[in-house]
């Protein structure tokens, strides 16, 4: 009893405090308070109680009140700012200030190894925050970019599911080396999958890493620019679950305007000279619009679920991904999985460890390269109208009066293309303080992509010849950096930073390839290769590694002047010889903070007032490997018999000079607020020299032919770009925010050492019949090369021996007549003026969004247009309703020349279709509305209508100005549009809920 008594002294004693304690704790007191901006108060901020799922907004002036226990910790969340926590004490009212996460000073960037807060940048780095795209059905991290950040290029060259994306930062360095930016994803430098593969949902923010300030800390790999992926990640607090899904209709944004059954026989027989079609009246009301056939509306879902948490010790993000989309083309498609985890846990006050974790799956049908001249979308604009999809029942119709192609919609339904693909990127880090001014940071990360593709050709696309085929790759590619910081700060002036990277890369990829002809039956599709009665192999494998030692310091005194200098060496093993192997790439950045010296303060005008200025080096060794070695070339040979024979023939030849294609850049910078931080400008002018290029020249037929990597030629790019961001209105329940970005550059090929011109290769073969891109000294990369079309003959014009109602081109050479000799520079496919301008207008519970993106300058090579415009060897008849405005006597102010003529002839080479790129678009418009967690009575719901592609405002007489038939790794071929995918345009309803 005594025992008894004893402890329920002691426990009772304790439960007596412990329920004071709970009572003191949680007795709710009322606290309100302001939240602003500057000196503008903000609107819908929520307040949540830590810990607790109590909240409440900000009213039209800012002001809030909640009850909350003693002790408690309020926090402030609104897009387009930094959160807050503030904890409440004994206090009863307290004023809360929160930063825009466009452009305040202390906002922290990602530069690289490390953060910096944006007022001691020295670099030009721009940042681009989730929030920004958030009511925008974004696929892919491409398309956020495109027309939001300044220097930066973003086209969809295809608008198929998972199309090619063409991104330059302050434009194309290189003729033949790649001039993609590196991406990198929370500090793992991808190289085996691309920017395309990561989940955009999972983005928290990313940063662009523009002038060599910025981009020399990655040497070899940040001649192109850097783009700096950061994932989202857990907070300390309760469990947050959310949901983002929506479902769009996409259609195409024009058609072609053809003739119709009527007009294309009647035209026929205008062109033959006989009754090709003996009553073209009787196809009144009847005939084939093959573009309806071939085009359709397509449907894309998009589901993303997330989950994060976590406490003070340890946080979570795991989010699924699913997205099935529809092309614009039958009969094309993609379906993907995707999930992340993200953990990250502090094991002591000192040291912290995280795991990243990425997997995506994806399936693709017909979404590759759909073929050269003949592909549906060329074939279904040139199919005469007159002509039925089938001869008889399920029989396709396979031969057309005109053109030589194949029926477009057998193609487009007989193909069975698809490609799958497995890719991964997993990184873990490890911090560890060892002192408060000394840090460790160890980063392993590990990128993987393994695809598979596979075809069959049945007896409609080879008839006769069925065959069927798969490949097979894989890519690996891990990544080791140690970093070792430094940072301290003396008498409270002096800020030192400095810092110590080692880093290893290797990457290896791997090849299979197994196909055939003779397929002895389709029945089992590509999946026994064996029924093929011809069969062939291949295989192949590269490996390459890359050894770097970084330094970096920055200083800054008294917060007005900075001073950031990196060095850093990388060691390739894509180069040979020891002295050429290694690249060694400075910079230097400098600024000045005028708005902290007191002359300036005194004016009152500026929050923020920053002159920067950098020079710096940077190099790229995006060649294959082996290309600097002495290969052979397999060969199999008969000798008459029916036995193949292996063999080699001399390939590329040694080449042990070979060294880095090096970029020296200037930037000059200023950094400029106003209006208490609502007005933010930042402008640029960079100039930057890319020498020693990796080029791919001609080796002359006499000592064997073929072509070889030398460091030959000069290339620049010059240009200027400017941002503003603008709190416009902030008035009670309505705000209007909006940013303008602008970039206008101009690259010019200085030299190619002995030539003056490299000629691209042919493309279009059959209908382009010659080189129409090259690259000259004094031009562009991508320019065009073409014989002048000045009109046609209004009469006979016997200076010149035209004949009225034939082209009139111009004799360049002055050898009397008209021939590719007479071809000139006639523009370039690279634009020189980019702007997007993004609007968000909010009153009470609804948003909207008004997205506008622009490019001018382009030229692009119609060869689409070509061929359905006037008779070639190709399509005997055209189809192109304007083509009917042909030159007869009664005629002479025709646009297009006689297509009956004898003496005409007609060069798809020339100016008459090289077209103007330009287009102004409206990329999004977007309204939203918002259902508070007080309404729902569980979580926040937002619905959100919105068209993409909505309306085009352009002068280029294709489908899509963005789409092209040249690689998107290309600059040098680039703008040429031969049945290119066109994007389409997008309506979608969209839901977001957020528990």
């Amino acid at each position: 009893m005594k025992i008894y008594l004893a402890l329920w002294k002691k426990w009772g004693f304790l439960c007596f405090i412990f329920c004071n304690y709970s009572m003191l704790l949680y007795a709710q007191q009322p606290v309100s308070g302001k939240v602003s901006a500057g000196d503008t108060a903000l609107p819908g901020v929520v307040v949540y109680i830590k810990g607790t799922s109590v909240n409440t907004q900000t009213d039209g002036n800012g002001r809030f009140t909640v009850n909350a226990p003693a002790g408690a910790t309020l926090s402030f969340s609104l897009m387009g700012y930094g959160s807050k926590e503030v904890p409440v004490g004994n206090r009863s009212f307290i004023n809360v200030q929160l930063e825009s996460v466009t452009q305040g000073l202390g906002e922290v960037v990602v530069v690289g190894y490390g953060t910096q807060k944006r007022k001691d940048l020295t670099g030009a780095i721009s940042s681009l925050n989730a929030t920004v795209y958030k009511d925008q059905p974004v696929l892919n991290a491409s398309s956020a970019l495109q027309g939001r950040v300044a220097g930066v290029s973003v086209a969809n060259s295809s608008g198929a599911p998972g199309g090619a994306v063409k991104i330059r930062i302050r434009g194309a360095n290189s003729i033949n080396a790649s001039n993609d930016p590196l991406y990198v994803i929370d500090g793992v430098a991808l190289s085996s999958i691309s920017i395309q593969d990561i989940n955009v949902n999972d983005i928290a923010s990313m940063d662009v890493l523009k002038d060599a300030s910025a981009t020399a800390i990655y040497g070899s790999r940040g001649a192109n620019g850097v783009i700096i992926i950061t994932t989202k990640n857990g907070k300390a607090g309760t469990m947050h679950i959310e949901y983002n899904g929506f479902l769009s209709s996409n259609k195409p944004m024009k058609k072609y305007d053809l003739l119709d059954a009527v007009g294309y026989a009647q035209q026929a027989n205008h062109i033959a000279g006989s009754s090709v079609f003996a009553d073209p009246l009787s196809y009144a009301g009847k005939g084939t619009d093959w573009q309806d056939l071939i085009f359709h509306n397509g449907i894309t879902q998009n589901h993303q679920l997330s989950v994060s948490g976590g406490t003070d010790k340890s946080r979570y993000y795991i989010s699924g991904y699913y997205v099935n989309q529809s092309g614009l083309l039958v009969n094309t498609g993609q379906e993907k999985f995707a999930l992340r985890a993200n953990l990250d846990s502090k094991l002591s006050n000192r040291v912290s460890i995280g795991l990243g974790i990425f997997a995506a799956h994806s399936n693709s049908n017909n979404n590759g390269d759909i073929g050269g001249k003949g592909n549906p979308v060329t074939a279904a604009l040139a199919w005469a109208p007159t002509e039925p999809v089938y001869d008889s029942g399920a029989q396709y119709n396979r031969f057309a009066i005109s053109p030589i192609w194949s029926n477009p919609y057998m193609t487009i339904k007989e193909r069975n293309s698809v490609t799958s693909s497995n890719s991964a990127v997993l990184n873990g880090h490890l911090a560890y303080n060892i002192t408060d001014w000394l840090a460790l940071n160890i980063n392993l990360g590990l990128d993987v992509n393994n695809s598979r593709n596979a075809y069959l050709n049945n007896d409609w696309i080879s008839p006769g010849n069925p065959g069927s085929g798969q490949s097979s790759a894989e890519t690996y590619t891990f990544q080791n950096s140690n970093s070792l910081t430094f940072h301290k700060k003396f008498n409270e002036k002096h800020d030192l930073t400095v810092m110590g990277i080692v880093e290893e890369t290797s990457s290896k990829y791997n090849s299979f390839t197994a196909a055939g002809s003779g397929l002895t039956s389709t029945s089992n599709g590509y999946y026994n290769l064996g029924l093929n009665t011809s069969q062939g192999i291949s295989s192949a494998y590269t490996n390459w590694a890359l050894l770097s030692y970084v330094g970096r310091a920055s200083y800054t005194f008294n917060d007005k002047y900075l001073i950031t200098a990196t060095y850093r060496a990388d060691g390739s093993s894509k180069f040979q010889t020891t002295a050429n192997k290694w690249g060694y790439f400075p910079s230097i950045g400098v600024g000045w903070r005028l708005s902290e010296e007191s002359f300036i303060k005194d004016l009152g005008i500026f929050s923020n007032l920053k002159l920067r200025a950098s020079w710096g080096i940077t190099g790229n060794q995006s060649i294959n490997p082996y290309s600097s070695l002495g290969l052979l070339t397999g060969m199999q040979y008969s000798y008459g018999t029916t036995t193949l024979y292996q063999g080699y023939l001399l390939g590329s030849p040694n080449n042990p000079d070979l060294k880095w294609e090096t970029t020296k850049q200037t930037d000059i910078g200023l950094d400029v607020g106003l209006l208490g931080g609502r007005l933010n400008i930042s402008a640029d002018y960079y100039n930057k020299r890319t020498k020693d290029l990796l080029l791919q020249v001609p080796i002359a037929s006499y000592d064997g032919g073929g072509t070889m990597y030398k460091n030959v030629g000069v290339v620049n790019n010059k240009g200027f770009e400017v941002f503003v961001d603008l709190t416009a209105i902030q008035q009670g329940d309505f705000s209007w925010t909006t940013s303008i970005n602008a970039s206008a550059y101009r690259n010019k090929v200085v030299s190619l050492g002995k030539d003056s011109i490299l000629y691209r290769p042919v493309i279009g073969g059959g209908l382009i019949n010659t080189n129409i891109q090259v690259v000259k000294t004094g031009e562009a990369l991508g320019a065009f090369y073409l014989i002048p079309w000045q009109g046609i003959y209004r009469t006979d014009d016997n200076r010149t021996g035209g004949k009225a109602g034939d082209n009139h081109y111009t004799d360049v050479s002055g050898n009397g007549s008209i021939g590719y000799e007479d071809r000139v520079i006639a523009g370039s496919a690279i634009p020189r003026f980019q702007w997007g301008f993004n609007n968000n207008f909010r009153y009470k519970h609804f948003e909207l969004n008004v997205f506008v993106q622009a490019s001018h300058g382009n030229k692009i090579f119609n060869a689409t247009y070509a061929g359905v415009a006037a008779p070639t060897s190709d399509v005997k008849y055209p189809t192109l309703a304007a083509s009917a405005n042909y030159w007869t006597s009664s005629n002479t102010g025709a646009v297009w020349a006689d297509p009956a003529s004898k003496t005409n002839r007609s060069y798809v080479e020339s100016t008459q279709y090289l077209q103007d790129g330009s287009y102004v678009r409206l990329k999004n418009i977007s309204l939203s509305y918002t259902l508070p967690r007080k309404a729902t009575r569980f979580a926040d719901v937002r619905f959100t209508l919105s068209a993409q592609n909505l309306y085009t405002i352009t002068n280029y007489k294709g489908y899509d100005p963005e789409a092209t038939s040249t690689s998107a790794t290309s600059d040098a071929d680039a703008g040429i549009d031969l049945g290119a995918y066109p994007s389409p345009r997008t309506i979608t309803f969209g839901v977001n809920i957020s528990l």
